[in-house]
């Protein structure tokens, strides 16, 4: 419950330690069946005790690849200086609906809390059929370094944090590439991840990161895109 959650945040608060939090289903999933009071109020612990004691958020349950942002004053301030803590969504070695296999590995520092580094792996789902299972199982490959897949020219020395990213959604409103990279990896590199090579896509991606939810048909990967292009 929110009242274990409050106590737990609050007991680091006054140890002076940072933590992390993870949770099975997003909050402000765009998917069917939304809480959004549960959600409203899970944003309202993230503003007061972040970025001083949340370090980062961990979800899964989407299987695909993506991130979100949480701002102040429960996100209507979406300016860098603003920018408190990050939700990553992790890739899931189920690849489920059109999605290739994947799991990811981070660089962490073990005072802060903080990630430096995040590294994907995956396997090709469509070769499956290929494999000989009395030999081996499914081979996963590197996909992508975070840092590198998205350069925004970020110090070294500085945590991939919610400035970071921030910073990375900054980019991609002017960078299409950047944002096809995104749609890339958020299927984990799968051959039947639908491209995202319009405007409204663009945006929708976009939209998803920085505002914690995305244009109606535009946010999976896991069939093809029917929202409207413009």
């Amino acid at each position: 419950s929110f009242s274990f959650l409050i106590q737990e945040l609050q007991a680091a608060e006054d140890a002076g330690e940072r933590v992390w939090i993870l949770g099975h289903v997003l909050s402000g999933w765009d998917g069917s069946n939304p809480l959004n009071n549960p959600t409203d109020l899970f944003y309202q612990i993230v503003d007061r005790y972040s970025p001083h004691v949340i370090a980062n958020i961990f979800f899964g349950h989407t299987h695909e690849d993506q991130v979100m942002i949480y701002y102040a004053n429960n996100g209507t301030l979406r300016t860098s200086a603003n920018a408190l803590t990050i939700g990553w969504i992790g890739p899931s070695v189920t690849p489920l609906t059109n999605l290739n296999s994947g799991f990811r590995l981070y660089e962490v520092d073990t005072g802060s809390f903080d990630v430096y580094e995040s590294y994907t792996f995956y396997a090709d789902v469509s070769s499956f059929s290929a494999i000989n299972t009395s030999d081996s199982g499914p081979t996963y490959q590197f996909e992508y370094s975070t840092r590198d897949a998205y350069n925004v020219g970020w110090p070294a020395a500085s945590p991939l944090n919610a400035t970071y990213w921030h910073a990375v959604t900054v980019a991609m409103e002017s960078n299409r590439t950047m944002v096809e990279t995104f749609n890339m990896y958020q299927g984990k590199s799968s051959i039947l991840s639908p491209n995202c090579s319009s405007n409204a896509c663009a945006q929708a991606k976009w939209s998803l990161t920085i505002l914690l939810s995305a244009a109606s048909r535009f946010a999976s990967v896991q069939s093809p895109y029917k929202g409207k292009n413009f």
